[in-house]
């Protein structure tokens, strides 16, 4: 659970000095992994189907 942490601190410090665009990114992938990690415990651990 470091990794979504991390890639939203890289963001946040690129929109600090106006990178949008690589902010963004970095955004799409913190979500990307945050929602592959609810879908894997989700099924997972809390017995849901999605």
């Amino acid at each position: 659970m470091f990794l979504p942490f991390l890639t939203a601190f890289l963001g946040l410090l690129l929109a600090w000095f106006e990178k949008r665009f690589a902010a963004l990114i970095l955004l799409a992938i913190t979500v990307g992994i945050l929602m592959y990690w609810f879908h894997f415990h989700a099924t997972d651990a809390l017995n849901i189907s999605l």
